[in-house]
């Protein structure tokens, strides 16, 4: 357990962490004494949450459990304090529209392949500033700043429907190309936007695979190589967070007209089945 002690006790990893899950409800793996990885997304009946870069060091250990891997939603809150924050539609200022390119880390290649042809299509629409990357271990994700939409359109559209329509809209323009890749990249696309979905943290370690998520703008995918993941030597761009408010308008409304919103049901509900982490946790452990 002496990699994750290390790495998350350095106070630039700490800080990148917390800038990306502040205002976002965090979920966290864990190892357990027998190697099994635990998937928490609550502490004390509350949801987890990141308050400043130092707070990391009180989720290190949890229950004989080493911390692994650290995640936060695609939703940005007004606030993360108890369970009815993180279902209240009204309290979600922001999402983070995310394709999520499931690859593998030896045919890297493939999905550098994949992630350019999105990014050439949001880059036609006009987005460039608001976009950056994350390889996360295996795969990549490619998001928009969550800001990159304006506040008059927030305001006449929900932040959740304008991020699901934009994913879905890229996705279906690019289905005859990706299907086409898609043979030789072993690769998939995903629209995994939803109201509780999370995705890895900047500078979290995989949860199997002793590497970094790092960060990176698009013109920097043709230099990208495994070395940049490599947790004594990565290579991040802290220019991820950069956003230019308006510039995914364009995109949203032509996305909103042709997808419509999130197809889910947007009303709050009582949860019927087991805890999310815990369904996730007894998924892991099937596999």
């Amino acid at each position: 357990m002496t990699l994750p002690l290390d790495h998350y006790s350095r106070p630039d990893v700490q800080k990148e962490i917390f800038e990306f899950c502040k205002g976002r409800w965090t979920a966290t793996h864990y190892v357990d004494a027998s190697g099994e990885l635990v998937f928490r997304r609550y502490m004390q009946k509350k949801p987890i949450r990141i308050t400043q870069p130092e707070s990391l060091i009180r989720f290190m250990q949890l229950r004989g459990c080493h911390l692994r891997s650290i995640y936060a939603t695609a939703n940005v809150y007004g606030t993360v304090a108890s369970v009815e924050d993180v279902y209240d539609l009204s309290n979600i200022r922001y999402c983070t529209p995310t394709w999520d390119i499931d690859g593998t880390l030896s045919d890297w290649h493939g999905t550098i392949t994949i992630a350019n042809e999105i990014v050439s299509f949001l880059k036609n629409w006009g987005i460039e500033k608001s976009l950056y990357l994350k390889w996360s271990g295996n795969g990549c994700h490619v998001h928009i700043n969550e800001e990159a939409f304006s506040d008059t359109l927030l305001r006449e559209r929900h932040p959740l429907d304008l991020a699901y329509a934009v994913v879905q809209y890229v996705i279906s323009k690019l289905s005859q190309k990706l299907t086409e890749l898609s043979p030789k990249t072993k690769t998939l696309v995903e629209n995994k936007m939803d109201l509780t979905r999370v995705f890895t943290a900047p500078l979290s370690l995989h949860r199997k695979l002793d590497v970094v998520c790092i960060c990176m703008k698009p013109d920097q995918l043709s230099d990208f190589s495994p070395e940049w993941i490599g947790p004594s030597s990565f290579r991040h761009d802290l220019s991820w967070q950069e956003s230019l408010k308006g510039e995914a308008d364009d995109l949203a409304e032509a996305a909103y007209e042709a997808v419509g919103g999130y197809p889910g049901s947007l009303r709050p509900r009582r949860r019927r089945n087991m805890p999310l982490d815990r369904q996730i946790t007894k998924w892991l452990q099937k596999e």
